[in-house]
């Protein structure tokens, strides 16, 4: 007797994203996925990016030195473990570098909203602090930066310590109208 043939496509389960901190709490419920993907989309959530950052800060705090283009492959591999055994996702090498992607962006755009005049970090809300008139301000000249009005980065601490010594901020930015002179050390704006 013939098999059943089955569709290619037919989805396969794996662990949905939950907020346990126990991983003997963990939900069990699934969700349908393409196992054909090559990439398995994973929608982070605070926990998730929680025990990621918490993981990485580990590692640099232990004198473990970051690659010259990142974390290196061990450093991800203690991340991936860190998520999986507190939020009981199953994460990728992949989706940890696109997720360290976002939060390095994120951890630049909010460094640079704090060191404008008038912007603050309040820690215990993760809010971005500034009066109205000076948000108005800045989103004239930088519209992607109103988000920030609303949402929240509470693990700015942490992603200092992970991310800050490796973001352009621009506050040594040379134009092509600037002549830097090497003997003065010094910018002589024409």
């Amino acid at each position: 007797m013939a098999h059943p043939r089955h569709n290619s496509a037919a989805p396969f389960q794996v662990p949905r994203p939950t907020t346990a901190t126990n991983p003997d709490e963990v939900d069990t419920c699934t969700t349908h996925v393409d196992p054909n993907s090559k990439i398995r989309q994973v929608r982070w959530n605070d926990d998730m990016d929680g025990f990621l950052i918490a993981s990485l800060v580990h590692e640099v705090l232990a004198g473990h030195k970051r690659s010259d283009n990142g974390f290196t492959s061990f450093q991800v591999s203690k991340a991936i473990e860190s998520v999986h055994r507190g939020c009981g996702v199953v994460v990728s090498d992949k989706n940890v570098r696109s997720r360290l992607k976002t939060l390095k962006k994120e951890y630049a755009e909010v460094s640079q909203l704090l060191s404008i005049s008038g912007f603050g970090w309040d820690a215990e809300s993760g809010r971005i602090t500034a009066d109205t008139l000076a948000w108005d301000e800045l989103v004239k000249g930088k519209p992607d930066f109103g988000k920030w009005r609303t949402k929240l980065c509470r693990r700015y601490d942490e992603m200092e310590s992970i991310f800050g010594n490796d973001t352009a901020t621009g506050d040594r930015a040379v134009s092509g109208f600037d002549n830097f002179s090497p003997m003065q050390g010094s910018y002589i704006t024409k």
